[in-house]
C-alpha cells in the first residue's frame, strides 16, 4: 500500500485520520471503475454490431409490428377495436389481426386471419376465440381496408384512427357482425367496444313462464320429465333474483344447480361461463342473471313447439308368456335410428355457427341453442371450421333436443303392463334388460347386462302402440 500513499507523506498536514480517508476515497474511486468496466464486459451486444454511439442512433423501426385501431361514431366517441401486425401486409392489406371487446362476461379476444383471402386460396376468413374455430364467407376482397393505407404508415406509428361510418370501418366490424351477430356493439365509457346482449325484462319473462305452465297443464296428457324440470328451475331463479335478500336466495338457488343432472338444466344453466359469473361470484350482476333466464324461456318455449309439432303420444306393452319370462321386471332403452349420418367423406365446415358469450368455448352447447334459435344464425356467413369434435357435437345437438321432448327414453317395465309415452316421430331401436337381482328395487348397472332382446319400432302413426309378445 505504500506505493499509494507515498505522495501525500510529502505534505505537513497528513496524519492518521487524512490517512485512511484518503484510502477510502482512493479505494472508492477504483471499485467504481472496476464495477463499470464488468458491466460493459458483461453487456450482451449483437455479433458484427457497431460501436456503443452507432447503436444508439441504429433505426429500430423493423420490431414495430403492432399497429392499435380506433374507430370513431357519429357521436364523435371513439373505441379501440384491436391490433394489426404490419409485418403481415398482403397487397396493402394486413392479413392477422387481433380485434378485442368487452361483454357481460369479460374481455373477449379474437384472431382474425385473411391469409387464405389474400393469397386467393378461398374467399374465407379465419376467426379463433379461444377453443373455437370460424369460418366466414367473404363477398370479395377488402378492397376497403386495402386501399387505406394501413400498410404504407411511418414506421414508428402506434395507432390510427379511421370512421366506423367509413367503408374500412364497415369492414374491419363486418367478421365481428356475421361471427357474433347477437352482440350488440357499442363504444362503452371506457373507450372500448362493447357487446351488449339484449334480453326480456323480468316481468316478460314471468308472463311467458306462466303461459308455458298453463299450455303444458292443460292441452297436454303427457309432459316430458326433462322439459318440466327445466321450467321448475327457471321460475325458481326467476324468483331468487327478485328477492331483496343480500342474494341468499340465488346462493340457495345455485346449490341446487350444483346437484342437479346435468340434463335437468337449461342449457344457459349449465354454461360454465354462466355458473361462474352468477355461482361462483360473491355480487352477481343482475344482468347476468337475465340474460341466462331469457336464454332458458327461449329454449323451452322451442322444446314446447316441437312437443306440439313433431311428438305422438303412444303405448309401449311388454306382454312375454311367463314361461319365457326369466324375471318379472325390465329395463327398456330405447334410442332414435335417423339421426344426421356423419360420414367421413361429409363437409362439416359447411356448418353454420355464432359465436356467443354466454357459450364461449362450449361449442356444443352453441349448436344446440342455434338449433333451437335462441341464438342468431348468419345463415351463410359463419360456418364453424373443420374440427375433428364437430360431427359429434352436430350428433349430441339432435339428440338433446330428441331426449329434451321426450317423456322417456329409459324407463323400467314389468311384464303384462303398459307404459304411456310421448316421443319424437321417428324409428327408434330397443334394448331390452332383465333387472339385475331377485328384486326390482336392487341397483343394476345395464352395462354389465347383455340384453335378451334387441329390435325397431317405427313411431309414425296416430296414437302408436308397440306390443312386444317375444324374444
Amino acid at each position: 500500500m505504500n506505493q499509494w500513499i507515498w505522495p501525500f507523506k510529502k505534505f505537513p498536514f497528513f496524519n492518521q485520520a487524512t490517512k485512511f480517508k484518503t484510502r477510502a476515497a482512493v479505494f472508492g474511486v477504483l471499485g467504481g471503475i472496476v464495477t463499470l468496466g464488468c458491466q460493459n464486459l458483461m453487456r450482451p451486444t449483437a455479433a458484427g454490431s457497431a460501436p456503443a454511439m452507432a447503436m444508439e442512433s441504429e433505426d429500430k423501426s423493423h420490431i414495430v409490428a403492432s399497429i392499435k385501431v380506433y374507430l370513431q361514431d357519429s357521436n364523435l366517441k371513439e373505441a379501440y377495436v384491436g391490433d394489426f401486425d404490419r409485418t403481415t401486409c398482403v397487397d396493402g392489406l394486413p392479413t392477422v389481426w387481433a380485434m378485442t371487446f368487452k361483454s357481460t362476461f369479460g374481455d373477449q379476444l379474437f384472431d382474425i386471419d385473411y391469409t387464405a383471402l389474400a393469397d386467393k386460396k378461398a374467399n374465407i376468413i379465419n376467426v379463433k376465440s379461444g377453443t373455437e374455430h370460424f369460418q366466414v364467407a367473404s363477398d370479395g376482397y377488402p378492397k376497403a381496408i386495402a386501399g387505406q393505407g394501413l400498410c404504407d404508415l411511418p414506421f414508428r406509428t402506434d395507432s390510427t384512427h379511421l370512421t366506423a361510418a367509413s367503408d374500412a370501418g364497415k369492414q374491419i366490424m363486418s367478421v365481428l357482425w356475421s361471427v357474433a351477430p347477437d352482440c350488440q356493439f357499442e363504444t362503452n365509457a371506457e373507450g372500448t367496444l362493447q357487446c351488449n346482449i339484449a334480453h326480456a325484462s323480468e316481468q316478460e319473462l314471468r308472463t311467458r313462464l306462466d303461459t308455458l305452465t298453463r299450455n303444458m297443464s292443460t292441452k297436454w296428457n303427457h309432459q316430458p320429465y326433462l322439459l318440466i324440470r327445466r321450467l321448475t328451475l327457471t321460475k325458481q331463479l326467476l324468483e331468487a333474483s327478485a328477492q331483496n335478500d343480500d342474494l341468499k336466495a340465488v346462493h340457495k338457488f345455485c346449490r341446487i344447480i350444483e346437484f342437479s343432472l346435468p340434463h335437468e338444466l337449461p342449457l344457459s344453466f349449465r354454461s360454465k361461463t354462466w355458473q361462474s359469473k352468477v355461482c361462483h361470484d360473491k355480487s352477481p350482476e343482475l344482468k347476468l342473471m337475465m340474460v341466462g333466464l331469457d336464454h332458458a324461456v327461449r329454449e323451452i318455449e322451442s322444446l314446447a313447439h316441437r312437443i306440439e309439432d313433431t311428438s305422438l303420444v303412444g303405448t309401449f306393452t311388454l306382454a312375454v308368456p311367463h314361461d319365457k319370462s326369466p324375471v318379472k321386471e325390465y329395463w327398456i332403452t330405447l334410442q332414435p335410428l335417423d339421426l344426421p349420418v356423419l360420414v367421413k367423406n361429409d363437409t362439416p365446415a359447411l356448418s353454420p355457427c355464432v359465436w356467443h358469450p354466454l357459450f364461449s368455448d362450449q361449442m356444443d352447447k352453441a349448436l344446440i341453442a342455434m338449433n333451437l334459435g335462441q341464438i342468431i344464425s348468419t345463415g351463410n356467413k359463419s360456418f364453424c371450421a373443420p374440427v375433428p369434435d364437430l360431427a359429434k357435437a352436430k350428433k349430441d345437438s339432435d339428440m338433446y333436443i330428441r331426449t329434451s321432448i321426450a317423456s322417456e327414453m329409459e324407463f323400467p317395465i314389468v311384464n303384462g303392463q303398459s307404459k304411456l309415452l310421448r316421443l319424437p316421430t321417428g324409428d327408434y331401436k330397443y334394448n331390452i334388460t332383465q333387472l339385475n337381482g331377485p328384486f326390482s328395487e336392487e341397483m343394476f348397472t345395464t352395462e354389465e347386462i347383455i340384453p335378451i332382446s334387441i329390435g325397431q319400432v317405427s313411431w309414425k302413426t296416430n296414437r302408436p302402440h308397440l306390443i312386444i309378445k317375444n324374444w
